[in-house]
C-alpha cells in the first residue's frame, strides 16, 4: 500500500509561506505622473508617426487613446503598448527611443493605471525574467551607471537546480533508488533562473517517494543511520527525549548541514509526537522523517538577508546563505569544510570575506568548479551537437568527440586566463579527437588519393586545404577540414589555418550544433550572433508566420534565403541574416569549404526538379559567399561590411560592446536572473576588473560574486505571522 504522510499539508504550507511571505515582500509599483504630463507626450514624440491619425502600422492608433480604462478596447491598447515597451521591441530598431527615466516613467504609469482597471499584466513581467529576454534593458542604461553607487538585489527563494539535488541526495543516502524531481527549461541558453521554476504537485509527490526511499535505507539494520534506528524502540512506543531530540538533530543535520535551532527542534519534536499519535510508532516517525525533506532548505536556496537595514535600505545575506550561494555559485555541492567553518565563525560577515573565500575555492584544485564549464556551454550551446542528427553514414557522426574537443579548448584559454574572451572569438588553435587517444596511440594512415592532396603539418601549422568532398568514411579530423592522411599526435593543440578558423564559433561542434540534419542554419547562427555578442533582441516568430525556406535544390542557400526579405519579414531578419551568412564557408557539420553543391536543371528546362528518389543527379558548383555586415543601432564603430566571418569575428572581438554584453550574460548566470538598470553598478565595476586584470574570467568572476547585487538584499517590511 501507497503510505500516507499526515504532515504533507504541513510541509507544503511552510513552503507556500516562504513564497508568500517573498512575494508579499515586494515593492510595489512606484506611483506614476499624470496622464497629459507624462504618456501624452511620450506617445506624440515616440509613437503618433507609425501610428497616429495619418498612419496606422498594424491597424493600430494611439492618437484617441486616453486615461479612461472603462472599456475592453481600450484596456486593450494600452496592455498592447505596455507590452511592447517593456519588451524593448518599439519604438523599432533604428527609430529614435526615449531615454530609460523616460520610458520607466510611462510604464508606471500604466502598471498603476491597468492594476485599478483590475488588468493583470503578470505575465508580461514574467516573460521578461525568462532568459530569452536578458537584452531588454537599455545597454547604454546600464553602462553609464556609476560602479560606486550602492545596489541590491530583491530576496528570493530559489529551486535547486537537479544537478544540487543530486549533490544533496549524495549527501544524504548515495545508494537511494530515487528519481529526479526537477527539471529544466528545454530552450537553449542558459538554464537556471530563479524567476522560471517553483515547486508544484507532481514536483512534491516524487520529492515524497524520494524521501521514502532514503528514509527505508536510514531505518535498515545494518548501514543505516544508528541515531534514526534508535527512534523505533521493540516496545511500540517513543524513546526518551534525549533520543528523539539526538535522531531528530542527526536527521537535520543530514539535509541541511546545521543543527536544528531551539524552535526549530521543538517544532519537530511536537510533529513526531502527532504523527506517532496518529499512525503508529514506525509510520509516524517515518512519516516525520521524510517531511523533513521538504523543509524549505531542503528544496530552494534561501537568500533573503538579515539583521538590520542599512543606510540604503539593504540587508547583508546571513553568513550560511552566504557560504551557499558562494558554493552553489561555482560548484554543484553544499559548502566545504572551510567555508562552513567560516560562516560559523564569524568570518564571512565582510565584501572582504566573501572575496577571501571565493579566490580560495576558485584556485582549490581539489574542488571541481563544474558550474564554470557550464556557463560557456550554455553561453555557446556548442554541447546542443550532441542531440543533433545528421544525415550521415551509420558511425561517421562523433558529437561527443567534438564537443568534448571544444572543452578542451576552453579549458586550456581558461587556464592562461588572458583576453579569455578575445581567446574564444578568434584563437585558431584546436584540439582534434584528443581525449579519445590518452595514449597517444596514433590512428592508422589512410592511403593517399589522387583526387585529394596531402597537405603536410609544420611546426604544428597546417596549410590551407580545399573545400573538403565526402569519402568513403569520415573521421573526426575530416570535421576540422585536416588533410585525408593526417596522423594524430598528442602535440595538442594544434594551429588551424588562421584564414579558415576563429574561435569557438568555427568549431565544428558550434556549427553542427546551429545546423540541421543536412544543411546550415544562418539564420539561427546569425540570431546568436545578434543576442550573444551584440546584445539585440529578435522578436518571437509570430504565430502566423510559416517560417520555412522553399525546396529548391537548384539554388544556394543564401538564394533561397531571399524570401525572408520581404517586408514583413525583413525587419526581423536583417537583424540575424547577414551576421549568419558569414558562416557559410562552414558546411552543416563544420567543414571548411569554398563551394556549395547543387542541383544542375537542364539548360533548356524551366521545370521544377524531379522528385526525391534514388534517381541520378548532376550537380554544379557555386562559389561560397561569406560576406556579411554588422549594424548596431546606436554603436556606429561597430557598423561594418566582411568579406567572411573570420574577418568579422575579429572586428567583434576588439569591440567595448561585445565585451560588455558578455560581462552582462556572465552576471544572468552567476545571478539566476536578468539584469536590471538597478545593477548597472555592478556591471560597470565588472567590466572594469575584466579589462584592469587583462581579460581574466577568474577576476570578473570574483568581482560579479563579490558584488552588491551578489551580497545585498533589499529590506522589505516583515509579513505578519498568519494566524
Amino acid at each position: 500500500m501507497r503510505r500516507k504522510h499526515p504532515v504533507i499539508i504541513e510541509c507544503v504550507a511552510i513552503l507556500g509561506i516562504g513564497v508568500l511571505w517573498l512575494a508579499l515582500g515586494m515593492p510595489g509599483s512606484a506611483r506614476g505622473d499624470t496622464f497629459s504630463q507624462t504618456v501624452e507626450p511620450f506617445l506624440t514624440r515616440y509613437c503618433s508617426d507609425c501610428h497616429g491619425a495619418t498612419t496606422q502600422e498594424s491597424d493600430f492608433s494611439v492618437d484617441r487613446l486616453t486615461a479612461d480604462l472603462n472599456d475592453d478596447d481600450s484596456r486593450t491598447s494600452w496592455t498592447r503598448i505596455q507590452e511592447r515597451l517593456l519588451l524593448g521591441e518599439m519604438p523599432p530598431a533604428g527609430e529614435p527611443r526615449a531615454d530609460a527615466k523616460a520610458t520607466a516613467e510611462v510604464i508606471e504609469w500604466m502598471d498603476t493605471t491597468l492594476a485599478t482597471a483590475g488588468v493583470d499584466t503578470s505575465q508580461i513581467r514574467k516573460k521578461l525574467s525568462h532568459p530569452d529576454y536578458g537584452n531588454r534593458v537599455d545597454h547604454d542604461a546600464l553602462f553609464s551607471a556609476d560602479p560606486a553607487t550602492p545596489t541590491a538585489s530583491e530576496p528570493r527563494l530559489w529551486r535547486y537546480s537537479p544537478y544540487l539535488y543530486v549533490g544533496f541526495r549524495d549527501r544524504v543516502r548515495r545508494n537511494a533508488p530515487t528519481a529526479q524531481p526537477f527539471s529544466l527549461s528545454p530552450s537553449p541558453g542558459f538554464q537556471d533562473y530563479d524567476a522560471l521554476f517553483a515547486i508544484d504537485e507532481p514536483t512534491i509527490a516524487q520529492l515524497m517517494r524520494n524521501a521514502d526511499a532514503i528514509v527505508e535505507l536510514e531505518l535498515v539494520e545494518r548501514g543505516g543511520v544508528q541515531e534514526l534506528r534508535a527512534l523505533i524502540t521493540d516496545e511500540g512506543t517513543l524513546p526518551s527525549k534525549k533520543v528523539i531530540e539526538r535522531g531528530l538533530d542527526r536527521q537535520f543535520e543530514l539535509l541541511l548541514a546545521r543543527a536544528p535551532s531551539a524552535e526549530e527542534r521543538q517544532r519537530l519534536v511536537a510533529l513526531l509526537h502527532k504523527n506517532v499519535a496518529d499512525a503508529g510508532l514506525e509510520q509516524g516517525v517515518r512519516s516525520t522523517l521524510a517531511a523533513m525533506f521538504l523543509l524549505p532548505e531542503a528544496v530552494y536556496r534561501l537568500e533573503l538577508g538579515v539583521g538590520p537595514a542599512d543606510e540604503h535600505g539593504r540587508r547583508m545575506l546571513a553568513p550560511r546563505e552566504l557560504a551557499f550561494a558562494i558554493a552553489y555559485a561555482l560548484t554543484d555541492q553544499a559548502p566545504d569544510v572551510e567555508l562552513r567553518t567560516a560562516a560559523d565563525k564569524g568570518r564571512l560577515a565582510n565584501r572582504a570575506d566573501v572575496q577571501r573565500e571565493v579566490q580560495r575555492i576558485l584556485t582549490d584544485p581539489s574542488l571541481e568548479k563544474r558550474r564554470i564549464m557550464r556557463f560557456f556551454e550554455e553561453y555557446f550551446e556548442f554541447d546542443v551537437a550532441e542531440q543533433t542528427f545528421k544525415d550521415l553514414k551509420p558511425g561517421e557522426w562523433k558529437p561527443d568527440v567534438l564537443v568534448e574537443d571544444t572543452r578542451h579548448l576552453i579549458r586550456m584559454i581558461l587556464k592562461e586566463d588572458r583576453d579569455v574572451l578575445g581567446q574564444l572569438l578568434t584563437t585558431n588553435r584546436s584540439f582534434v579527437n584528443f581525449h579519445r587517444n590518452p595514449q597517444g596511440k596514433a590512428f592508422p594512415a589512410k592511403p593517399a588519393r589522387s583526387n585529394r592532396p596531402v597537405y603536410s603539418l609544420d611546426r604544428g601549422r597546417l596549410f590551407p586545404v580545399p573545400s573538403l568532398e565526402l569519402h568513403d568514411k569520415l573521421e573526426v579530423h575530416d570535421y576540422y577540414s585536416l588533410p585525408y592522411n593526417w596522423q594524430w599526435t598528442p602535440d595538442q593543440p594544434l594551429e588551424l589555418p588562421a584564414e579558415q578558423r576563429a574561435g569557438v564559433l568555427t568549431q565544428p561542434s558550434w556549427l553542427a550544433a546551429f545546423a540541421t540534419n543536412d544543411e546550415n542554419d544562418p539564420i539561427h547562427r546569425g540570431k546568436w550572433i545578434r543576442e550573444r555578442l551584440l546584445g539585440g533582441a529578435v522578436p518571437d516568430v509570430p504565430i502566423t508566420v510559416d517560417a520555412q525556406l522553399p525546396h529548391a535544390p537548384e539554388d544556394t542557400l543564401r538564394e533561397r534565403m531571399k524570401v525572408t526579405e520581404a517586408a514583413s519579414c525583413w525587419q526581423c531578419h536583417r537583424q540575424m541574416n547577414p551576421l549568419g551568412l558569414t558562416l557559410e564557408s562552414y558546411d552543416f557539420i563544420g567543414r571548411y569549404r569554398t563551394v556549395e553543391k547543387v542541383l544542375a536543371l537542364p539548360a533548356d528546362s524551366q521545370a521544377a526538379p524531379p522528385p526525391e528518389d534514388d534517381s541520378p543527379r548532376n550537380f554544379r558548383e557555386v562559389p561560397i559567399d561569406s560576406s556579411g555586415k554588422v549594424v548596431v543601432p546606436g554603436v556606429t564603430e561597430l557598423d561594418s561590411e566582411h568579406r567572411d566571418f573570420v574577418q568579422l569575428i575579429h572586428h567583434l572581438a576588439e569591440s567595448d560592446r561585445v565585451r560588455q554584453v558578455f560581462v552582462r550574460h556572465a552576471f544572468r548566470y552567476w545571478m539566476g536572473r536578468n539584469e536590471t538598470v538597478a545593477d548597472g553598478p555592478t556591471l560597470v565595476a565588472a567590466d572594469q576588473v575584466y579589462v584592469r586584470s587583462g581579460g581574466s574570467m577568474h577576476a570578473l568572476i570574483v568581482s560579479l560574486l563579490t558584488s552588491d547585487s551578489f551580497i545585498y538584499r533589499r529590506a522589505v517590511p516583515p509579513i505578519p505571522t498568519p494566524r
